[in-house]
């Protein structure tokens, strides 16, 4: 499907949630810290999750650093 016919189909194509830059630990919800929701979207995952990484993060001394995961 090209640009312009999805324009005219009123649908539009948003980028993957791998894609989505990783917030900081802190910005992220008790199922996204843990690894059980999309980090992007906030969707819960089952099979097929992408690894993306790691949200990187500190409350003084504590650090929050956690994995994060997004959909497939």
């Amino acid at each position: 499907m090209t640009a312009v016919s999805e324009e005219r189909s009123g649908r539009t194509r948003r980028a993957p949630c791998y894609l989505t830059p990783i917030p900081p630990a802190g910005d992220l919800s008790t199922e996204q810290w843990a690894g059980r929701a999309c980090y992007a979207c906030g969707q819960p995952l089952t099979t097929g999750a992408v690894y993306c990484g790691w949200a990187r993060g500190r409350a003084g001394v504590h650090v929050l650093d956690a994995e994060v995961w997004a959909c497939p």
